[in-house]
This record gives structure tokens, C-alpha cells and sequence, in this order.
């Protein structure tokens, strides 16, 4: 259950940054590069917010709760990839070990956070 409460976590910070980004884009107040780096920003943002979310809700091994929750993450974008024949290439790879990377020290991050707290 606390998967899917990360998960729907993810869901609703990356709508709402993309849903900024689009705003800035529309109204010119950026431009197409600037939007591309700031999604993948938001992204990055989104995914270590959620290894902290998923590291306060679990009792040890945070960083074992940042590879499973990469790790459901990393199925569904390569189910929602193959679903929309996008295919599989080495940007793709890159961005999930990119992901892994960055829930997992997020998870660890939130786990010393939760420490220093007790």
C-alpha cells in the first residue's frame, strides 16, 4: 500500500510541475530548451521527493525501499513505452539508471532525515 501511495505521490507532483511548465511554455515565457531542461529538472525533483516520501514510511534498509519503488517505477514507464510502440533505446536506459539513481539516494537521504529527527 505505501507503493502506491509513493506512486500516486510521483503522479501528482508531476502533474503539477508539468502542468507550471506548459503554462510558462504557452505564454512564451520560456522557450522549447528551457522547457526540456526544466522537465527533466522536474522530474529529478519529483523522483527524490519520492525516495524521501517512501524512506519516512518505512522502518529500515531505505535504500532497499528506493530500489523497489524505481524498480515499479522503471516497469511501468517500460510497459507505458512498449504500449505506445516507442520502442527501447539508450536514452531510455540512461534515464531509468538516472531514476534508480536518484529515488535511491532521495530513500537514503530521507531515511538519515527520519533519524536525525528521533
Amino acid at each position: 500500500m505505501k507503493y502506491l501511495k509513493t506512486l500516486l505521490f510521483e503522479l501528482i507532483i508531476i502533474i503539477i510541475l508539468t502542468l507550471i511548465i506548459t503554462i510558462f511554455y504557452y505564454f512564451n515565457i520560456i522557450n522549447s530548451n528551457i522547457s526540456s531542461l526544466f522537465k527533466i529538472i522536474s522530474f529529478i525533483i519529483t523522483f527524490l521527493l519520492s525516495g524521501i516520501y517512501i524512506a519516512k514510511r518505512s522502518n529500515k534498509k531505505y535504500y532497499l525501499e528506493g530500489l523497489i519503488i524505481s524498480s515499479i517505477n522503471i516497469l511501468l514507464f517500460t510497459l507505458l513505452s512498449l504500449a505506445f510502440n516507442n520502442g527501447f533505446n539508450i536514452k531510455q536506459l540512461l534515464y531509468y539508471l538516472l531514476l534508480t539513481f536518484v529515488i535511491t539516494f532521495g530513500s537514503i537521504l530521507g531515511g538519515n532525515l527520519k533519524k536525525n529527527k528521533n
